[in-house]
């Protein structure tokens, strides 16, 4: 090996050439090079140029491509496997040009004819070797790097994992690796705005930075979900790794002007405990990180067998659910809701059941978180409100007074921003009045966002929908606060209801809520009624209207519509008309829909 004098300032350029001629040749002309300026190192076959790549920094390569240890697009091969992003011109003879543009297909970057090297061909094709290199990790980089955070992205992530996946075989070290998701981001996003949002992800790729060493890799697969590939250590350094990074994560943010408090929810795979292949490791952390969400996140979870099983059963649940939505599966069943005054039936909710092919009927506690967690909530949730719209109109054409029909709202619901839009299809398409469709939302729903919740109820209110709270006592609305929202119904939550009878607090609690409604001028339905002491306490209590087993279980709608042929009809002849936007939609009919609701006899 031979070297020109060992000036720091100048970058190294490596010849490896076997003809000792040659070789003075192309020094002399480098050494006359006044840009750049490079200090040569010289070596005659393949095998020293690799191994001094390994031993010191290159920053160029000029090669002969007949080497006494290997040949043709071969030398540019096992350069290019040592050093991927070291410009690299090739050296051939005049006739062996195709062989030269052969080795620049394979990735050099440039080639010189012996016999034909000057120092401009030699100054100019070092110069458009160091442009095209540039260029070509420029175009690397964009295509391996996330553009927001600089981080790699998912593409280098699983370069990075096969990498560690082979080493870990050879040298038998176990590592881990990390998928993490920040936590309340879409919040963040949401109330704050992009550029918000995009400071938080820069500031926490930074924290992730910090945290773990420069030898390992910290990855955005994209949107708030990062990636981590840490280096082999025992399970307690490991461990306190992963609390770094929680706490890291945990810190307030001050970013544009505000401060954001976030968290990371991390889920961990071992190789080769958890998976042996790259699409293992990162579907088990997958699986860990989901365990951390659920159970409180800001925190790791490390992978676990049951976990697998867990995760096996939620697919099954998914692809079941998609198969419900896709066949119709889902019934409407209809539990009666009584006037404690009269006795009438004021209207029925209408709650979902799932018949399911194997299982047979299930009830929501079932299966409506899983319609949430999997995006399936929203249009379920819009086939209730039309089922339950086409039964109202259904009962209406059977004979009896308008029934209410009351449907729930979930949180994804609300949040659609054509909620109303649907709504008012729905009743639209069905032929209904908007007050025979009631919509049940929850107190937390409410106060979860207490000025968005009052414009989507005023929109829903100025439809004629009437508006309740399910569940009322157990979130933690205040006075002021129901004020502000466009409300006509109470619902007292079960839970109180089974107290009453029992001198406990319970009882006290329905008698707070009823004086509530009344003063603020809405209707009380009771749910969960199933003895005469409940209703008796509640009917001298001034409840309007009660729900439960005493009277009824939820029912098909066969039986539901038995159960309204058992009780007195009303003559054909005196049914109210139904009219909708000024016109009777039963020709000929004397008088208007009432607006309160009316009841079946």
């Amino acid at each position: 090996m031979e070297a020109s004098p060992d000036v720091p300032s100048l970058a190294t350029l490596l010849l490896v050439e076997d003809h000792a001629g040659d070789a003075r040749l192309i020094r002399r002309l480098i050494a006359k090079l006044r840009s750049p300026r490079y200090r040569v190192v010289h070596v005659r076959t393949l095998a020293d140029a690799l191994l001094l790549s390994e031993d010191q920094p290159v920053d160029m390569i000029v090669s002969d491509l007949h080497l006494p240890d290997a040949r043709g697009v071969e030398v540019v091969g096992r350069i290019r496997e040592q050093v991927p992003d070291v410009p690299l011109v090739i050296c051939s003879g005049l006739e062996d040009e195709a062989g030269a543009l052969r080795a620049v297909k394979a990735g050099a970057q440039d080639y010189l004819v012996k016999g034909q090297v000057t120092g401009h061909t030699l100054r100019r094709a070092i110069r458009y070797a160091i442009e095209r290199k540039d260029g070509e990790l420029a175009l690397r980089r964009l295509a391996s790097h996330d553009q927001l955070t600089g981080l790699p992205n998912r593409s280098l992530l699983r370069e990075r994992l096969q990498q560690a996946i082979k080493q870990s075989r050879a040298g038998g070290e176990p590592f881990a690796t990390v998928i993490l998701d920040l936590d309340q981001f879409k919040k963040i996003n949401d109330s704050l705005g992009h550029d918000v949002g995009d400071a938080v992800l820069n500031e926490a790729a930074r924290r992730l930075r910090m945290t773990v060493a420069d030898t390992e890799t910290v990855a955005r697969l994209g949107g708030d979900e990062f990636a981590l590939v840490l280096d082999p250590a025992p399970r307690p350094a490991l461990e306190e790794t992963l609390r770094r990074i929680v706490s890291a994560l945990a810190r307030p943010m001050y970013v544009a002007g505000h401060r954001v408090q976030t968290s990371g929810s991390l889920g961990v795979s071992l190789f080769p405990a958890h998976a042996t292949d790259l699409s293992g490791l990162l579907r088990t952390a997958d699986m860990a990180m989901y365990r951390t969400k659920s159970d409180g996140r800001n925190a790791y979870t490390i992978f676990t067998d049951e976990m697998h099983t867990e995760a096996k059963n939620r697919l099954a649940l998914e692809w079941a659910l998609k198969r419900a939505v896709d066949d119709g599966q889902f019934e409407l069943f209809y539990q009666p809701q009584i006037s404690l005054q009269n006795g009438q039936t004021t209207g029925f909710e209408a709650l979902i059941r799932w018949r399911h092919p194997t299982r047979g009927l299930l009830t929501p506690y079932h299966f409506i978180d899983a319609l949430e967690e999997f995006g399936l909530i929203v249009e379920v949730g819009e086939w209730v409100l039309r089922e339950a719209c086409r039964q109202a109109r259904r009962w209406y054409d059977a004979g009896y007074r308008p029934l209410r029909v009351s449907a729930n709202v979930s949180a994804k619901q609300f949040d659609d921003a054509d909620l109303v839009t649907k709504v008012r299809s729905a009743i639209s398409d069905a032929g209904i009045r908007p007050n025979m469709l009631e919509l049940e939302v929850t107190e937390s729903l409410l106060m979860r966002d207490a000025k968005h919740a009052s414009e989507v109820l005023s929109e829903l209110s100025a439809l004629g929908v009437r508006i309740a709270i399910d569940d009322f006592g157990t979130g933690y609305s205040s006075l002021a606060y129901l004020h502000g929202f466009p409300l006509d119904v109470l619902k007292i939550d079960r839970t109180f209801v089974e107290t009453i009878g029992r001198g406990d607090r319970g009882t006290a609690i329905s008698q707070m809520i009823v004086a509530l409604a009344r003063h603020l001028g809405l209707e009380v339905v009771a749910e969960g009624i199933e003895t005469e002491v409940q209703r008796d306490y509640l009917l001298r209590g001034g409840c309007d209207v009660a729900q439960g087993y005493l009277y009824a279980r939820p029912l098909p709608r066969e039986d539901a519509d038995e159960w309204l042929s058992s009780r007195r009809a009303i003559p054909e002849d005196s049914r109210p008309v139904l009219k909708l936007h000024g016109q009777s939609a039963i020709a000929g009919a004397p008088s208007k829909l009432p607006t309160s609701g009316g009841s079946a006899s």
